[in-house]
C-alpha cells in the first residue's frame, strides 16, 4: 500500500513536466523574418528593438501572467517573472516609448489575433501552431 501511495505521488507530481512543450515565438506569416535569437526576442519584449526590420512597428502580445507559459516565457527569455515586467511596459507606455502591449487570454486567441495583425508577435505552445502564423523562434520549456 505504501508503495503503491509513493508511486501515485511520483506521478502526479512528474506529469506535469512530462506534458510540457516548447514555447514557439510567432508573428505573421508575411513578416519578413525567419528566425530570432533568443537575445532578440529579449531585445524586443525589453522594448530596446520597436521596429521589425521592414520598419513596421511590433506590437507584443503576451498571455495571463498565471499561466506557466508566460511564466516560463519570461523567466527563460527576460530573467524575470512576468510581474516584475508589466511594471516596466507601463512607464515605456505611459512615457510614449512603446505602443501597449495586446493581452490575450491563450494560445487560440494569440494565433487568431497574430493571423490578422502584421507587426504583432507572441508566444505559444509549440503543440498548438497553425499554418495562420509563422514560427520564428523556440524557447525550450
Amino acid at each position: 500500500m505504501q508503495q503503491m501511495l509513493k508511486l501515485t505521488l511520483i506521478i502526479v507530481l512528474f506529469t506535469p513536466l512530462l506534458s510540457m512543450a516548447d514555447i514557439a515565438v510567432i508573428v505573421h506569416i508575411d513578416n519578413p523574418i525567419d528566425t530570432l535569437s533568443t537575445a532578440d526576442i529579449k531585445s524586443i519584449y525589453k522594448v530596446r528593438r520597436l521596429r521589425f526590420p521592414d520598419s513596421s512597428p511590433i506590437v507584443l502580445s503576451y498571455q495571463p501572467d498565471n499561466l506557466g507559459i508566460t511564466q516560463q516565457f519570461f523567466q527563460r527569455v527576460i530573467g524575470r517573472p512576468m510581474s516584475q515586467h508589466s511594471r516596466f511596459w507601463a512607464t515605456r507606455v505611459f512615457s510614449g516609448r512603446m505602443l501597449r502591449p495586446v493581452k490575450l487570454l491563450d494560445d487560440r486567441q494569440v494565433i487568431e489575433w497574430i493571423s490578422k495583425n502584421t507587426g504583432g508577435i507572441g508566444y505559444v505552445d509549440d503543440a498548438n501552431l497553425t499554418d495562420a502564423i509563422k514560427k520564428i523562434a523556440t524557447i525550450e520549456y
